[in-house]
């Protein structure tokens, strides 16, 4: 039997026959197995696509209803669903380049999986887009609330992709709060976490935003959000060093000298200095707006899209390899 929530919402999508999705997966093998996750690499109807296993309903049901409802090019789409055995199985467009933390977090060794810096922005702009579109255009309204490297997914093109809405909240009208909203189960990823919501469990659309700026300082440092500090002593109990608050300490105060050496330094050095430095300043003021420890002082999405969509232009000039990005921040797509 459908939950409640699952039957109001599939009318929209294909109801998949267990065996035909066994079948794509090669019996769920490893071998389609997308690293360590429950993803699996699929073809159906000659389409290449991602079948997401999870036990029980899981979160399927916030996942199902939203995606039912919503149609922007930088949210992930959802084609269909099935139940069996225990198991919920959800069937997605396929993400050719995988999870953007795969490009941003890997060492060295593999310089051939580096984002350029125009690929960089074009990804900020991406997640901004879809953010935008959820907080502005959705009906009703929804908050990630889960917004990190590992969820966005980047296609052929290295378009990014909003995913894994499984904890999403819609933002309604049926009571007095007037918002924000309260929980007392604070539920995320240590480094993308805004003070509010780890404090008091506050949620609003500037969750969203603070996870967003967290995430613009990845795209700018390649650094994780949250990492064993050096000088912690590592270990079990080694202090973790967050890097929105490494940012904050950068400031934008001081001598031009001294503030360009400290943003060069932090800026991503497999990017070897490919990048127009006023952007770079640009991005980096916009990320610590973002992750403000008062929200209030965060600015919405469509301030943080419209100002994004300026530095892609400012990037055009600099590299005029970099497409159009057309349709970034519309509505519907």
């Amino acid at each position: 039997m459908w939950p409640m929530v699952v039957r109001e919402a599939v009318g929209s999508l294909t109801v998949y026959d267990y065996g035909d999705l066994e079948r794509a997966t090669s019996c769920f093998s490893e071998e389609q197995r997308i690293g360590n996750s429950s993803v699996y690499r699929a073809v159906i109807n000659g389409s290449a696509v991602a079948v997401k296993r999870v036990p029980g309903e899981g979160d399927v049901g916030t996942e199902v209803t939203l995606l039912g409802r919503v149609n922007h090019s930088s949210l992930i789409r959802m084609s269909g669903l099935c139940m069996h055995g225990g198991y919920t199985y959800t069937v997605f467009e396929f993400a050719e380049n995988g999870a953007l933390s795969d490009w941003l977090h890997g060492g060295e060794e593999e310089e051939g999986r580096v984002l350029g810096w125009s690929q960089r922005v074009q990804v900020a702009l991406d997640v901004a887009g879809g953010l935008n579109y959820l907080h502005n255009y959705a009906d009703p309204p929804y908050v990630h609330k889960n917004l990190k490297g590992s969820n966005i997914l980047l296609d052929a093109c290295f378009r990014a992709k909003l995913s894994n809405f499984g904890l999403a909240l819609a933002i309604t009208d049926d009571d007095d709060r007037g918002g924000p909203w309260m929980t007392r189960h604070v539920v995320g990823t240590q480094g993308y976490m805004a003070p509010e919501y780890l404090e008091h469990g506050l949620i609003g659309p500037q969750l969203d935003v603070f996870a967003f700026g967290v995430l613009v300082l990845q795209l700018l440092s390649g650094k994780e959000a949250a990492r064993q500090d050096d000088d912690g002593g590592g270990g079990e109990n080694g202090k973790v060093a967050l890097l929105w608050e490494e940012a904050e300490r950068l400031g934008l105060g001081g001598g031009a000298g001294d503030l360009l050496d400290k943003v060069t330094a932090f800026v991503d050095g497999r990017l070897h200095g490919q990048y127009p430095l006023d952007v770079v300043f640009a991005m980096l003021a916009l990320a610590l707006r973002c992750v403000a420890r008062e929200p209030r002082t965060r600015p919405s999405m469509a301030e943080v899209l419209l100002s994004l969509s300026g530095m892609y232009n400012w990037t055009i000039n600099w590299d005029p390899r970099c497409p159009d990005p057309e349709g970034s921040g519309t509505p519907h797509e």
